[in-house]
């Protein structure tokens, strides 16, 4: 294992990185050195980490000048003659090489932060490595619980941290010997780094001397948005979003973003702003946030302002261009999550691919995605979005996004599927052109265990199959799976039965994670106890549930707890899981 002669701390890492892994495939840990030893010492096989003057001059070969700069997080990777180089953009691109050849040349996977596969391996692998890569996303974030842990997010490509509301614990941040994180302010009032109006300027202070800096609805001044016309609440607004990037310089991105609700203002000066973008509210807000742009760029001129097209700014203005220091962060929140979001049903009337296009044409590189993969009012509940998910991400990439953020289960260590949902994003986010049925059918195998496989593979064909059954969209918020026929709640609660048996040949390991995703299950029946039980007798199904909801509702809460789960939906209080428990045993 080859390091620069004064190798950077992210060099460092990911040499440490590549000798502890491949040391699990080989037996024992290679050696780590400097180039100027190494050349002259003998090695079967070299490993150059880093900015090598072996990865120079790979990278340099057959050209007459210098190679240029990489790109963001571009990887380069190559066998030479006397081993591989494996480099990249200095920032963090050596532990991605690293991490990359580890997976497609080791056959090494991370499949959660505390579950991986390393084959046994004689040698290191030499020969035929050839890897050029320059992620189009350069900001990318899978929001899972499991998600969060820093080392697991880098070996899982992941460059970008955020909170959207409360947690039950803090996030940590990548470190910079790992290569670090773009990452958006934090606002402590709502616990999170989205929807800044009120974070900046909030009604309890302001309003009261200055009405007329919210929002006019329905004839009067109302704390529900600012006025996006009003020059000294523009004045205030910029002084106190510079105050907040002094006391935290580590951040590049801060909000500057309407409220999670609506109430956009109709003052005068605001709806002639909205005239002549069209109509389109977002004319107005996107104008202001350009205004902070400008002004924050004076004195950080390395911070991009991250502002919404959301709910009623959705629509892009057709004259009003975001400056290149402000990125549109687009969300999809009202879109049908069973079919991709250019194929909705008619029902839904999304019409956000159209939004997208406009979107694209008019943010050009500055388009972020907010995209949405997780059920919010029940976590641990079948969510049948496991195949829309390569498919968007590819029109996200299509339309030109540089920027994507997956909002998952993010406090919930027993989600749906979760970790297969955390897979096959932060991959495809890497990557849009892989292949999603390779990467989900090698999870399901490798995680959940060769005999548990099939079976799991069918339950998700059932419940991804049950909104085109029932012809329903399916939102992001739903109880009780009713985009599933009662036969087919059932036959999914056989599939998963059958795939815990299976497991178990496999070894306990295997067996606790898909008892795991029973919890989901269970959960289903549970809250579809009585109708289930009648149609399972109709159909002479056995019924393999406790004999009455009671006791199914105290073994599901015991189960609950055996895993540790601390949430089971979107929440802003500790106890609401105890508070949820009590709900259920009431009914």
């Amino acid at each position: 294992m080859v390091l620069p002669d004064a190798p950077t701390a992210v060099e460092k890492s990911a040499a440490a990185e590549l000798a502890g892994e491949l040391g699990k495939c080989l037996g024992e840990t290679p050696e780590i050195v400097a180039e100027a030893a190494a050349a002259d010492g003998a090695a079967a096989v070299r490993l150059y980490v880093g900015a090598t003057r072996a990865a120079k001059r790979a990278r340099g070969a057959g050209t007459a000048v210098r190679p240029p700069l990489y790109r963001t997080d571009e990887v380069f990777l190559k066998s030479v003659e006397d081993g591989v180089v494996m480099d990249g953009d200095p920032a963090r691109a050596p532990i991605y090489a690293v991490d990359l050849y580890l997976e497609k040349y080791c056959g090494v996977r991370w499949w959660t932060s505390d579950a991986a596969t390393h084959p046994k391996l004689g040698a290191a692998p030499a020969k035929g490595i050839s890897l050029s890569h320059v992620p189009q996303f350069k900001y990318r974030e899978t929001y899972y619980l499991d998600g969060f842990d820093p080392l697991f997010k880098v070996r899982s490509k992941g460059n970008f941290t955020s909170i959207t509301r409360y947690l039950l614990e803090d996030v940590p941040f990548i470190p910079p010997e790992l290569g670090g994180n773009h990452r958006l302010f934090f606002f402590e009032g709502r616990h999170s780094a989205y929807h800044s109006f009120f974070e900046i300027l909030p009604p309890k202070v302001y309003f009261e001397k200055h009405p007329d800096w919210y929002s006019l609805v329905d004839g009067r001044r109302q704390p529900k948005q600012l006025c996006m016309a009003n020059a000294g609440m523009k004045a205030e607004f910029i002084k106190e979003t510079l105050k907040r990037l002094r006391k935290d310089p580590s951040a590049d991105f801060i909000q500057v973003s309407q409220n999670d609700w609506n109430g956009c203002c109709t003052c005068e000066k605001c709806k002639a702003m909205e005239a002549e973008d069209g109509g389109a509210p977002s004319g107005p807000y996107l104008r202001f946030a350009n205004d902070v742009a400008e002004a924050v760029e004076k004195e950080f001129p390395c911070v991009r302002i991250d502002t919404f097209a959301y709910q009623f700014t959705r629509r892009a203005p057709a004259k009003t261009r975001p400056r290149r220091n402000v990125v549109v962060r687009l969300c999809d929140i009202e879109c049908d999550f069973a079919r991709p979001v250019d194929k909705p049903l008619p029902s839904r009337k999304a019409e956000f691919a159209k939004d997208l296009a406009d979107w694209s044409r008019v943010a050009g590189g500055n388009l972020f995605i907010w995209d949405y993969l997780a059920n919010f009012t029940s976590y641990m509940m079948p969510h049948p979005n496991i195949g829309v998910i390569a498919p968007n991400i590819r029109l996200f990439a299509k339309s030109g996004a540089v920027g994507v953020f997956e909002q998952g289960d993010a406090l919930c260590s027993a989600g749906s599927f979760a970790p297969l949902r955390h897979y096959l994003a932060a991959h495809l986010l890497w990557d849009p052109a892989d292949d999603e049925k390779r990467l989900a059918d090698e999870f399901l195998r490798g995680y959940y265990g060769k005999s548990a496989a099939p079976f799991m593979e069918k339950f998700i064909e059932t419940v991804e199959a049950g909104p085109r059954k029932t012809k329903q969209a399916v939102g992001c918020y739903h109880a009780g799976a009713p985009f599933l026929g009662g036969d087919d709640k059932l036959k999914a609660a056989q599939l998963m039965d059958a795939a815990v048996a299976a497991a178990e040949k496999d070894g306990e390991p295997f067996a606790s994670r898909v008892r795991r995703e029973r919890l989901s299950v269970d959960h289903m029946i549970l809250l579809n106890y009585g109708k289930l039980k009648k149609l399972a007798a109709s159909l002479n199904m056995p019924w393999t549930r406790p004999a009455t909801r009671a006791e199914a509702v105290e073994n599901w809460i015991r189960d609950v707890k055996s895993f540790g789960v601390k949430a089971c939906r979107e929440t802003t209080r500790a106890d609401d899981i105890d508070r949820y428990f009590d709900t259920l045993r009431a009914k």
